[in-house]
């Protein structure tokens, strides 16, 4: 029991090192809303409705408390700097929870033994999932608010 206990304290630990490292050591030019990487392609988005996230991504958890940005709902979509922003804070999240779910595996090196496979393999698979589902719902977001930074855009090129 300890021993779950601790794996999944450190399972958290490795997650939070991670989403600090991302958050506060990468530059955020890579993350802005002129970064392609993060797009995602019709295929992505395509496989996400085919896993029905429309229809839970509104029942994960969102920890946007913890770097004071909501991600839960679009607050202002008319304001071209909070979308900006949103997609910042987005994309962020988006690599954080990569790195969570693929690095959280390195939890399995601090387990002797059988309790390698016991305790520290579900704990990590369990990570893994609980980091994917959010990783998905960022990817998937990512087109939306890019289109509408696109509109919001040509709309004040138009006003100017």
């Amino acid at each position: 029991v300890i021993a779950s206990f601790l794996g999944m304290i450190g399972v958290i630990a490795i997650d939070g090192i991670l989403a600090a490292f991302v958050r506060r050591c990468l530059p955020e030019k890579w993350f802005d809303c002129n970064a392609k990487f993060h797009k995602a392609s019709k295929k992505e988005c395509d496989l996400y409705e085919k896993l029905g996230v429309k229809f839970w991504k509104d029942h994960v958890l969102e920890l946007g408390i913890f770097t004071g940005f909501s991600k839960k709902e679009v607050q202002n979509p008319n304001d071209i700097n909070y979308i900006e922003r949103f997609i910042l804070e987005n994309n962020f999240g988006s690599i954080g929870h990569l790195l969570d779910a693929t690095l959280g595996f390195l939890l399995i090196l601090f387990y002797p033994g059988a309790s390698k496979y016991l305790i520290a393999v579900p704990v990590c698979i369990i990570n893994f999932v609980l980091s994917m589902l959010p990783w998905m719902i960022l990817r998937y977001n990512t087109n939306r608010l890019l289109r509408v930074h696109g509109v919001l855009v040509k709309k004040a090129a138009r006003n100017s």
